[in-house]
C-alpha cells in the first residue's frame, strides 16, 4: 500500500505540459486589419523567421528577419535595411506586437490594429 502512495504523490508532483500544449503557436500567414489605407502581410515561420511586406499609399516596403516571444509579447528584429525614404521596410525593425486572442495586436500610433491569422 505504500507503494501506491508514494507512486499517487510523485505523479502529482509531477509539472505538467497541459497549458503549452493548449497555447497555439504563433507560426502562420497573418493579414493587418484595422489599419486605415494600410495593408500588411506577416509569415511567422515555426523556425523563428518571418517574411513581411507592407504598402500605404504609394510606398510599400518588404523586410525578412527573426521574432521572439516574451512577456505575451512578440518581436521582430529585421534584417532588412530601408532602401529609400519611402521604403516602409523600417516598420518591421524592433516591431512589439502584443499577443491577444486572435490578434497580434500593433499602434502605428494612430490606434491599434491586428494582425490576424488566416
Amino acid at each position: 500500500m505504500e507503494l501506491k502512495a508514494i507512486f499517487f504523490a510523485a505523479l502529482i508532483c509531477l509539472p505538467t505540459t497541459q497549458a503549452s500544449a493548449d497555447t497555439p503557436s504563433l507560426d502562420g500567414h497573418y493579414y493587418l486589419t484595422g489599419a486605415m489605407e494600410m495593408g500588411a502581410e506577416l509569415l511567422l515561420r515555426k523556425d523563428g523567421t518571418f517574411d513581411a511586406g507592407v504598402a500605404y499609399g504609394s510606398a510599400d516596403g518588404f523586410a525578412k528577419g527573426t521574432w521572439q516571444v516574451e512577456n505575451n509579447t512578440l518581436t521582430l528584429k529585421s534584417e532588412t535595411k530601408p532602401a529609400s525614404n519611402s521604403d516602409l521596410s523600417g516598420l518591421f525593425q524592433d516591431l512589439q506586437l502584443a499577443i491577444e486572442p486572435n490578434c497580434l495586436a500593433v499602434d502605428f500610433g494612430n490606434g491599434k490594429a491586428c494582425f490576424r491569422r488566416q
